[in-house]
C-alpha cells in the first residue's frame, strides 16, 4: 500500500505541476537541470535525464520554442552549444520549483542512515521482480543499492532513532 501511495502522490504532483504549465514533466526535469547547470551542454543533459541525445535534442527544440531556453555557442569552442533558460524559463523555475520536480530527492535526502539502507534493500528486492523492458536490463541488487540516487551510507551512523 505505501509503494501505490508514494506512486499515487508523486503522479498527482507531476500532473499539477504539467496543468499549472502546459507542459510534460520531462520539460520541467530538463529546466531543472539546466537552472542548476547554466551553460550544460546537451550531451550531459541527456546523461543527468537518463535519455538518449536524439529525444533530448527533441526535448530542447520544444523548450526553444516555448522561450524557455537558448543556445548559444561556447566562446571557446565554437562546435560546442550551451543551453541557458531566457527570462521566461527562469520564470517557469521560480514559479513551480519544488512543485515536483526533485521533491522525491528531497524527501529521500531527509531519511536517517538506517532508512535509507533500508529503502534501498527494499527497492532492489522489488526491482528484480519487475519485468525487464525492451530499453533497460534489470540491474543486479547491488547495482541499486550503489547507485548515487539513493547512496547508503554505510560508515556514518545516524543520530536519529
Amino acid at each position: 500500500m505505501s509503494a501505490r501511495a508514494l506512486v499515487d502522490r508523486m503522479r498527482t504532483l507531476y500532473r499539477e505541476l504539467e496543468r499549472m504549465t502546459d507542459a510534460p514533466i520531462t520539460v520541467h526535469r530538463a529546466m531543472t537541470c539546466i537552472g542548476e547547470e547554466p551553460g550544460i551542454p546537451a550531451s550531459r543533459l541527456a546523461m543527468r535525464l537518463g535519455m538518449q541525445r536524439p529525444a533530448v535534442s527533441h526535448l530542447l527544440k520544444g523548450l526553444v520554442a516555448r522561450g524557455w531556453i537558448e543556445r548559444r555557442r561556447h566562446d571557446g569552442d565554437q562546435r560546442s552549444v550551451q543551453i541557458h533558460s531566457t527570462p521566461e524559463g527562469q520564470q517557469i523555475l521560480r514559479a513551480t520549483s519544488g512543485r515536483a520536480v526533485g521533491t522525491l530527492q528531497r524527501a529521500v535526502r531527509g531519511l536517517s542512515a538506517r532508512e535509507l539502507r533500508q529503502l534501498a534493500e527494499g527497492l532492489a528486492a522489488l526491482l528484480v521482480r519487475l519485468p525487464e523492458t525492451q530499453t533497460s536490463p534489470r540491474p543486479s541488487p547491488a547495482a541499486i543499492i550503489s547507485r548515487r540516487a539513493i547512496h547508503v551510507p554505510r560508515t556514518r551512523p545516524s543520530n536519529r532513532a
